[in-house]
């Protein structure tokens, strides 16, 4: 009897399968249990995320899943919203800053230079009305300044020339206060710095008329806090009123600020708390709105003239005598 090999054999096990399956014996791959039908269901009955053909299809989002992501889109706009808010309001105050610090150092920087002009001889020549007198919230003082452009206009033999003027001109800085109104805290209105300027000294040769003798000017109406003290080489004081010899201080120290004076402040009383002596540069506090600046006055005395003079006026006015400078 023969033998059949091994591929024989393979070959007549192909053949059966392919004659059985042609014959319909071949068994259908049974479905996944998740796709089977559950017992007792009918054929309209097919479990969730699952189509009539048995394909599985995606189910739409529930209330719950549609409110949780509509929270979560509000949340991220808000923060991206309060991000930019904060983010403008940074730069508003950044530019706020820089627009009054600008402000401030031009009128510190005018102020510096009329009073580094202030003329500290002791004759001039001619009469004066006064050199430099202050308080704490106005100083007047006499400063050399370049003629103006009018100054450089040719005129004919027939044209009338302007009245003479000195190369000196009086100018005067004061807070302009409201004498009548008040604010809702009882404080006095402030309007800004006030300048006057006067250029001609000798006024009985001035037409009345004219523009140039004198001229008051509104500056800067943001600022409404002004201060000077007054340093005679030993000693800081809120009050200069010498008039003999070199008058002038050794350095002024001027301060203005965008926060308006109280009264308390216009009438010193915040100096029972924060005295000269103490505190000759002002209170230990902090004031983000207010900008000084130290003047040397070249033409004061190098011997402090001026510290005698006040010495003695001091001890006159405690003696009770009158006419001793």
């Amino acid at each position: 009897m023969a033998t059949i090999g091994p591929r024989a054999q393979a070959v007549i096990a192909r053949s059966e399968a392919a004659a059985s399956a042609r014959r319909g014996g071949h068994r259908r791959p049974e479905r996944p249990a998740f796709l089977r039908r559950p017992p007792g269901a009918d054929a309209t009955t097919r479990p969730r995320g699952v189509d009539a053909a048995g394909g599985s299809v995606r189910g739409a989002f529930t209330l719950m899943e549609a409110l949780v992501a509509l929270t979560l889109i509000v949340m991220l706009l808000s923060a991206m919203l309060m991000f930019f808010w904060q983010t403008i309001e940074i730069r508003d105050a950044a530019q706020l800053n820089a627009d009054r610090t600008q402000l401030a150092r031009q009128v510190l920087a005018r102020i510096e230079g009329e009073l580094r002009g202030c003329l500290g001889s002791d004759q001039l020549g001619f009469p004066v009305e006064q050199r430099l007198i202050g308080d704490r919230r106005r100083i007047s003082f006499l400063t050399t300044a370049l003629p103006g452009d009018h100054q450089y206009v040719f005129y004919r033999e027939s044209d009338t020339p302007p009245p003479a003027q000195h190369d000196l001109t009086l100018i005067s800085y004061q807070l302009w206060v409201d004498p009548q109104n008040t604010d809702e805290n009882g404080d006095p209105v402030i309007g800004g710095i006030i300048r006057t300027e006067k250029k001609t000294l000798n006024q009985f040769l001035v037409d009345e008329d004219d523009p140039l003798d004198v001229r008051n000017d509104l500056w800067s109406p943001e600022l409404a806090y002004l201060e000077f003290r007054y340093f005679d080489g030993i000693e800081w004081d809120i009050k200069w009123d010498l008039s003999e010899g070199n008058s002038l201080p050794q350095a002024i120290l001027v301060t203005v600020g965008f926060d308006k004076c109280t009264r308390d402040d216009l009438e010193n009383r915040d100096l029972e708390s924060y005295p000269i002596a103490d505190y000759p540069f002002g209170p230990d506090l902090e004031h983000p709105d207010r900008y000084s600046t130290l003047v040397r006055m070249p033409a004061a005395d190098r011997f402090f003239g001026s510290r005698v003079q006040r010495l003695g006026k001091q001890v006159a006015e405690q003696l009770g005598v009158e006419g001793v400078p």
